[in-house]
């Protein structure tokens, strides 16, 4: 597997590595994460893995930032924090990124439930919205040996 082509631009301040991954994850980033008293967001440059032959962002791209931004905001609305799902992600596109855009997905808890959390957003490319999304997710247990 190839590496990540560098960063194209600065990173936008207060945004850093994010601690959170997974094997999936690294293979589209380095995602980007800020967290500010409650407002959670992630960040990603469009890099050439993530666009189509006519040079725009795949949507794929952006519906990932999107699940992955909606449940992590829903995941980290408690403590402890909750163990979330995908359970339904409604999309509507709204216009297209470019290669080297910064994609930004910001949001919203809409409910915490015993058994499902909501959440709402949107995926900017350089400040412009490109995607809205409302996300509905399943509270899970923790298989046991599993991290939390």
């Amino acid at each position: 597997m190839s590496e990540a082509p560098p960063v194209p631009r600065a990173v936008p301040d207060g945004f850093d590595p994010s601690a959170r991954s997974s094997n999936f994850l690294e293979t589209v980033g380095p995602l980007y994460e800020r967290e500010r008293e409650g407002d959670y967001r992630i960040g990603l440059f469009v890099d050439e893995r993530h666009v189509n032959n006519r040079g725009f962002c795949h949507g794929a791209l952006m519906a990932l930032l999107a699940d992955v931004h909606l449940g992590r905001l829903c995941a980290l609305s408690t403590t402890p924090r909750l163990n979330v799902v995908t359970s339904n992600l409604t999309l509507a596109f709204l216009s297209t990124a470019r290669l080297g855009a910064w994609l930004e997905a910001r949001g919203q808890i809409d409910r915490i439930g015993k058994a499902l959390a909501h959440s709402s957003g949107v995926v900017t490319a350089d400040g412009t919205p490109v995607l809205r999304a409302t996300g509905t997710f399943a509270v899970v247990a923790v298989p046991a040996g599993k991290a939390a």
